[in-house]
């Protein structure tokens, strides 16, 4: 049993989950899941917002309750802050006065493209090397620490809360003559929902796989074209919307693969693709940054070609005509990798990690 030490931890974030959605910073509440038992905590969250008006207001009350930190703040308090480039500005002067703050980065907090995120890295830049930095994968540790020249030392890997055993884990598959092909996922554009289609699409039209079936989970702002899309395809395709983590490690183990074609250069982890390996489904991935780290061809899953839909069709085939035992062996190497991210080990590391602050 590890020794609370530290009295509170003021969890920030920008992103949390609400009963709307349910899974719009999940990561968030699994690390405070994670730590809740030992350390009391305080949190200063926002959940998803619409709308300009909506969001400038939610910002203000994030804004305003960090800055009275300044006075709330113990010395011996934590201070661990969730996607820090959206609160810089009122966090570097807190960084000044206490010593405590941690920083977790989970991706897009790091990449400057607009003239906005531009002027927030002003303020984020300084507190790279102040503070102490949590990042998701290796992968993204060693981009962090290569690209803004950060110690070793000062980053601590931390797989977003990792994956709860209690909720995803393998049962027992009912025979079906259908091969199910899983997506879950932001239905935005680098996720690579499209990609998926189109190689839905190549099979329909080679009449490859007669009893075909598609599951596509998720929301966003491509939700209706992907709609419109999937209705135009002759396959069984079922979109569904905000289901909850229990529920949803059912539909897991429904799938015999699992797609992940996302190509976006901040994917930092990609845990769906774990929660989906310790259900027992290999994992076909695009070939880029977190799902590189744990995706191996032909044991586990493939990575395919980021943004080439052919190569993905081709991937998909070469696993639906594999052998049933070949399947079978790449299920249980599946739940053996998933095993190294499991949320009880995991957040012991965190524990560990967390107390060495007193």
């Amino acid at each position: 049993m590890i020794t609370k030490t530290i009295n509170k931890v003021f969890l920030i974030s920008n992103m949390y989950p609400s009963k709307k959605n349910i899974r719009y910073g999940i990561f968030v509440k699994n690390f405070e899941d994670g730590i809740q038992k030992d350390f009391v905590i305080e949190k200063i969250v926002m959940t998803k917002k619409y709308g300009n008006t909506e969001k400038i207001f939610a910002y203000f009350i994030l804004y305003l309750k960090i800055f009275f930190l300044f006075i709330k703040a113990k010395r011996k308090d934590l201070i661990y802050v969730h996607f820090p480039l959206h609160v810089a500005p009122i966090l570097l002067p807190l960084t000044i006065v206490h010593k405590k703050i941690i920083l977790n980065f989970h991706g897009s907090d790091l990449i400057f493209k607009t003239k906005f995120k531009k002027l927030l890295s002003f303020f984020l830049l300084p507190m790279l090397k102040k503070s102490h930095i949590v990042v998701p994968s290796n992968y993204y540790k060693k981009k962090l620490t290569y690209e803004f020249n950060v110690p070793n030392s000062k980053v601590f890997v931390y797989p977003s809360g990792g994956i709860n055993e209690k909720i995803f884990f393998q049962l027992k598959k009912i025979q079906s003559k259908r091969f199910t092909i899983g997506f879950i996922s932001n239905f935005i554009e680098e996720k690579g929902w499209m990609l998926l289609l189109d190689a839905i699409k190549m099979i329909e039209q080679q009449k490859l796989i007669d009893n075909l079936e598609v599951i596509m989970i998720g929301d966003g702002p491509d939700k209706i074209k992907a709609v419109s899309i999937a209705a135009k395809l002759k396959t069984k395709i079922t979109l569904l919307t905000n289901i909850e983590q229990k529920k949803l490690a059912s539909y897991y183990n429904k799938f015999d693969v699992f797609t992940f074609p996302t190509y976006r250069e901040t994917e930092s982890l990609g845990l769906v693709g774990l929660e989906a390996m310790a259900c027992g489904v290999p994992v076909i991935a695009g070939k880029v940054g977190g799902p590189m780290g744990y995706i191996k061809n032909d044991y586990n899953g493939y990575l395919f070609n980021k943004k080439d839909s052919k190569d993905l069709f081709d991937k998909i085939m070469h696993f639906y005509r594999l052998p049933n035992f070949d399947r079978m062996k790449m299920a249980q190497n599946s739940i053996d990798t998933a095993s190294n991210y499991e949320s009880r080990k995991v957040n012991k590391e965190l524990l560990q990690f967390l107390n060495s602050f007193n």
